[in-house]
């Protein structure tokens, strides 16, 4: 069972994302990145994800759409499909790393709109292969397409036919997760056979796990990842403000005491157990629902992952 986070985290205190994209190939960023990969490796995750501090869009679509990038539209050439912050910490001494990229029906839902023309959607998986196919696997253990549209937006509905057409260029020896916000898609990717590990949300609403099929992981040789710790941060404040009548918000030790209370250890704790009990050698890997971008600070983002490490290590 490995320990591994979505990505997004929060900035520094006075950094906005104006700064982070006029500021993105200085050594001061690639230095911010270095810290906050390295908070998440101390709070006891195995594979922490790259800190992704930018648009989970733009980051990918501002390259892809660059002429001066383009082997054809929406076709990246793949000296250029490289992800800055993945660079800046491989100048260090990683054992091992997670990287989210962005996948290809998010981004051609944001470009496009729900209408699927194939044509525009396989050059897009294009270009997201060829990310892929820059990344060093002796490092990066394990990618994850991040698709939140698939399942939540009804206008989104793609065919079995487009489904295959998205993933079919990706080729990764390590494990390949898609990290899906609703559990109610996981049918449709089970034959996907880039895909090997399935990500849901059940922190928040644990009865998500009782949607997934434990036999129909079996059948297709798939995994799971599940989310076992919240990463709703408005609602963890506001069920503690609810509970003790007060407001904690803007009061940094509050909201340090409404995380460990709502999402203690000894809570996050039950929800491996059951994941456990539900999917045995199918669960892979747990952490956090989603990403951690909204937390009001970088300590309080790593509270939620020490809680979750501290979790399992009472199983």
């Amino acid at each position: 069972m490995i320990f591994d986070d979505i990505g997004s985290f929060p900035l520094p205190e006075g950094i906005t994302r104006e700064w982070v994209n006029a500021n993105l190939n200085t050594k001061e960023y690639a230095e911010m990145v270095k810290r906050a990969f390295l908070m998440k490796v101390n709070a006891g995750v195995d594979v922490p994800t790259y800190p992704q501090f930018r648009d989970m869009n733009e980051m990918f679509l501002d390259l892809i759409k660059n002429p001066k990038y383009q082997e054809d539209v929406y076709v990246i050439r793949r000296e250029y499909a490289r992800i800055r912050e993945v660079e800046a910490i491989l100048e260090m001494d990683v054992k091992a790393m997670r990287v989210c990229i962005t996948g290809p029906f998010e981004l051609y839902y944001k470009e496009f709109g729900p209408v699927i023309y194939d044509d525009a959607l396989e050059k897009i998986g294009i270009s997201i292969s060829r990310f892929i196919e820059n990344l060093d696997s002796d490092v990066v253990k394990c990618v994850s397409l991040d698709e939140p549209s698939l399942g939540t937006n009804p206008e989104l509905q793609p065919t079995k036919e487009q489904i295959q057409l998205a993933y079919e260029k990706i080729d990764f020896p390590g494990d390949v997760q898609i990290h899906l916000h609703s559990p109610l898609f996981y049918t449709e990717v089970l034959d996907v056979e880039q895909i090997n590990v399935i990500g849901i949300e059940s922190a928040r609403d644990e009865k998500a796990m009782d949607f997934v099929d434990r036999e129909d992981l079996e059948s297709y040789d798939k995994y799971l990842r599940v989310g076992v710790g919240r990463s709703d941060i408005d609602g963890i404040i506001a069920e503690y403000n609810s509970k003790h009548g007060v407001n904690v918000w803007g009061d940094s030790e509050g909201m340090m005491r409404a995380i460990d209370e709502v999402e203690s250890p000894e809570r996050i704790r039950g929800r491996i157990e059951r994941a456990i009990k539900l999917f045995e050698d199918r669960l892979k890997y747990i952490g956090p629902d989603c990403g951690l971008f909204s937390f009001p600070s970088q300590e309080h983002a790593v509270r939620i992952l020490e809680n979750i490490n501290r979790a399992r290590e009472m199983l």
